[in-house]
């Protein structure tokens, strides 16, 4: 059994059931339907067939252009979607396409008349202009930006047995420096407790006094205050701790928290007191002995 031409093929193709108004062949196929629309197509494109190019236009059923011309008219358009459906090569398709006013019939002109006719289809259309390269614009979350930040900074370190370590310089000053202020912060917290309640008695026990009530102060304050005028050393205290120089001459018997929290403790208090109570090198006793306190 003889295999179908492509003639054969596309025409069974563009027409699965012909009926009897239907070209019986694919040449009728060309002679009645393709040849008048090419004829048409060219006196749309060219006008006057005064040139050879009109003449012989040359038309490739491969060409975008040129089939985008075509398509304009039913029967090319549906022997184009024939040709993709059949998956037709370019040889095959200009093996098949060599009626009037083809590709096929512009060569066969040229080469009895031995000239070149120029093609021009596509001179009227200039290349595209080049799009401009796509541009965005990147919002970053602080977040995002510092754990960006603390990546680009990780060092990586290759030891001599062949490991490496990621070593990230800056989280490390960081956690360091956060650690030290939360350690800062219990301290200052603790120095604060152990002061605030003796300074807030002595406070209240002063403005007592103010009112004209003999009370107490605090008795280990008071012990201490009374020891540190018999010595005279009362205001050179108050100068080291404004200062803030180490206390070196305190009571023992005196109950006063020492390393850090003593200058904080004593300089609530201190502060509070009259500058007239510093000026003296001595503090009077009082005449109530029983309630061992000091004025």
């Amino acid at each position: 059994m003889r295999k179908p031409s492509v003639a054969q093929i596309v025409y069974n193709a563009t027409f699965p059931r012909p009926r009897t108004n239907d070209p019986g062949s694919f040449g009728a196929h060309i002679t009645r339907n393709l040849v008048p629309e090419v004829r048409v197509e060219t006196s749309l494109f060219y006008g006057s067939l005064d040139c050879i190019e009109a003449q012989y236009p040359g038309l490739d059923y491969s060409y975008g252009p040129h089939r985008m011309r075509l398509s304009r008219f039913p029967w090319h358009r549906k022997l184009f979607r024939t040709f993709d459906e059949l998956g037709l090569t370019e040889e095959e398709i200009s093996n098949l396409c060599r009626w009037e006013g083809t590709k096929s019939a512009r060569q066969r002109y040229e080469a009895e008349e031995g000239i070149i006719v120029r093609d021009t289809t596509a001179h009227s259309v200039r290349p595209a202009s080049p799009q401009p390269a796509p541009s965005i614009e990147v919002h970053f979350n602080d977040y995002d930006f510092c754990e960006t930040e603390e990546e680009d900074d990780q060092i990586i370190e290759t030891q001599s047995n062949d490991t490496v370590r990621a070593i990230d310089s800056r989280a490390s000053s960081r956690s360091a420096e956060e650690e030290h202020g939360t350690e800062e912060e219990l301290s200052d917290e603790e120095m604060e407790s152990c002061g605030v309640a003796l300074n807030n008695r002595i406070l209240a026990a002063m403005a007592a006094r103010d009112q004209g009530t003999d009370v107490p102060l605090d008795e280990d304050w008071e012990q201490w205050l009374k020891e540190a005028g018999e010595r005279g050393t009362f205001g050179e205290m108050v100068q080291a701790i404004r200062a803030n120089q180490p206390l070196t001459l305190v009571a023992d018997n005196v109950r006063i928290p020492h390393g850090r929290g003593a200058a904080r403790v004593v300089t609530r208090a201190l502060f509070t007191v009259p500058d007239s109570i510093i000026t003296n090198t001595a503090l009077p006793s009082t005449s109530n002995h029983a309630s061992g306190t000091a004025q």
